[in-house]
């Protein structure tokens, strides 16, 4: 599995969990119908996630995704393109991760556990 499969199989970046919004460079396209993109009143543009483009944990748009989203890297998948974990590790990593997100849906008590976990493997700040 590669680096960018290890992505696809997680989808955090893209499901809401690390963030509310990808932003758009001022002349970026990005492939039409396929994607949300909110304008603000001064001229902004942003795609709101949970995106759109996401079937499960996969980007249909991968090929044309977003700069930003081309350009990001979390902490968990640095750590494993230098070698400081395994591959086995970064997808325990996510599995564990996944289960927070979901349990923190049901019982908000488990709301702190998941920040904390997001933050310290994926770089979230709250």
């Amino acid at each position: 599995m590669s680096l960018e499969a290890l992505c696809q199989a997680c989808g955090l970046c893209c499901d809401g969990s690390l963030f509310s919004r990808v932003p758009l460079g001022v002349e970026e396209r990005v492939p039409e119908g396929a994607l949300a993109v909110v304008t603000n009143d001064r001229g902004g543009r942003h795609v709101p996630q949970r995106c759109a483009a996401l079937a499960g944990t996969v980007c249909q748009v991968y090929a044309q995704r977003p700069r930003a989203c081309r350009r990001y890297e979390c902490l968990l998948f640095g750590a494993l393109r230098e070698g400081e974990v395994s591959l086995s590790e970064a997808v325990d990593v996510v599995q564990r991760a996944q289960g927070l997100v979901a349990a923190a849906r049901v019982d908000p008590d488990r709301r702190a556990e998941r920040e904390e976990f997001l933050s310290f493997h994926f770089g979230r700040r709250p």
